[in-house]
């Protein structure tokens, strides 16, 4: 009778356990197969947008992404999700409130709502132009963070004529604001920041100006290690010659980190952003990197002592 009554308690207890974890809870599970299927779905609405503009059909090798976080995820869904913006404004409808990151871990369950709101926006796009919403899309299996930002990229990609982009006004933003974050980590862990002065420089190409924008990711990532954040894997410089997207993209990420390290550092406040003056070429654009590497080794000399 005892072992009888103890297997009715266990399964009272699994019973329990089992209206503790409602449908509503399995809904909540978001694993990277999911994201997956949302980005599919997302690349269908910008194709059906593109042949209701009459614009060619994109084909593009897509880039090997490696090591990549959810937050990298998050960080590039807001980057689309701006593109989308410009895209509705065109089409005289007001963009959607882009929403803030949280400062919090960053997991699949966490990025799903930033690509609903680049969905929402380009489902106006297409009740706009009267184009019928998209067939569902199969969930795939096996999928990792790095295969969704891979199809992020390739989402990026359509973009191309639809929306007029100035790659090089996104990256003199990016900078700033990643200036402005670096500032507030060394003002919360008291180390000296000073950035030297642009250089006048010529002849660099957009794959000189990536190099040194991975550099400064490097020494950031080193950074880390010195205030006990768990480092995580820089990019690698792309094949071939960079572009100005592929040099925003690194700029992006590098926004990402810095999020991810005032999340761990308690640094739970936005830096001000200010618009700033595109660059105006690829020198430029390397001087202001240089810059930013400087900082950094101020940070890192300082943290070493």
């Amino acid at each position: 009778m005892m072992i009888l009554s103890l297997i009715v308690k266990s399964w009272r207890s699994v019973w329990v356990c089992l209206l503790l974890v409602s449908p509503s809870s399995f809904a909540a599970i978001v694993n990277n197969n999911h994201l997956f299927q949302k980005t599919q779905f997302i690349s269908g609405q910008l194709q059906a947008i593109r042949s209701a503009k009459n614009l060619s059909e994109l084909q593009s090798e897509p880039q090997i992404f490696a090591d990549k976080l959810a937050v990298h995820l998050v960080f590039k869904t807001r980057q689309l999700s701006a593109l989308a913006a410009s895209l509705l404004s065109s089409q005289g409808l007001n963009p959607i409130e882009p929403k803030p990151v949280a400062y919090s871990v960053i997991r699949p369950r966490s990025v799903m709502p930033y690509l609903e709101e680049l969905e929402q926006q380009l489902s106006q796009v297409m009740t706009k132009l009267g184009v019928p919403a998209g067939a569902e899309v199969e969930r795939p299996l096996g999928k990792s963070v790095n295969d969704v930002y891979q199809q992020l990229v390739l989402i990026e990609y359509l973009f191309e004529g639809l929306v007029e982009r100035d790659s090089l006004q996104d990256l003199a933003n990016n900078i700033n604001k990643t200036q402005a974050e670096l500032l507030l980590i060394s003002q919360a862990r008291e180390l000296p920041l000073q950035f030297s002065n642009e250089l006048s420089v010529s002849g660099r190409e957009l794959t000189d100006v990536n190099i040194v924008a991975l550099q400064s990711w490097y020494l950031l990532e080193r950074l880390f290690r010195q205030l006990a954040i768990e480092p995580s894997k820089p990019g690698r410089l792309p094949a071939g010659e960079s572009s100005a997207y592929q040099l925003v993209d690194t700029s992006v990420n590098i926004l990402a980190e810095l999020h991810r390290a005032k999340t761990i550092l308690q640094i739970e406040k936005d830096s001000p952003t200010r618009q700033v003056n595109a660059y105006s070429d690829a020198n430029q654009a390397y001087a202001a990197f240089v810059s930013l590497r400087s900082g950094l080794l101020v940070m890192v000399g300082a943290a070493a002592l």
